[in-house]
């Protein structure tokens, strides 16, 4: 964090981890959303009905609770694909940080 002045460093810090924190809540929270709406499109109770077709061993209802819930997982983690491409083409593209000059103070005799 350069540029942060000694005695306002540890709150930095502070801040940097709890928007690191907040955004990886919120990501989770909406890819789960997404997967569990597009589970619930596809087939509604999707969980319930894959156990209940392992219990009775009904496999074509096995295969159609599975696709289902496979068809959710797979939509959320596309979209966090697009998201972390994303994500890297804007950081690559609007970070500029180049190679810091150090600065040196001679020491006066």
């Amino acid at each position: 964090m350069p540029g942060i002045p000694a005695q306002e460093s540890g709150i930095a810090s502070a801040q940097l981890n709890s928007a690191q924190q907040i955004g990886v809540a919120l990501g989770v929270a909406v890819l789960t959303t997404i997967s569990v709406s597009i589970t619930e499109y596809r087939l509604p109770d999707a969980l319930t009905a894959l156990y209940t077709s392992r219990a009775s061993r009904d496999a074509a209802a096995n295969a159609t609770a599975s696709a289902a819930l496979t068809s959710g997982y797979t939509t959320a983690l596309f979209i966090a694909a697009i998201l972390l491409a994303a994500s890297t083409l804007i950081t690559a593209l609007i970070i500029n940080a180049g190679r810091q000059k150090e600065t040196t103070q001679a020491a006066t005799p």
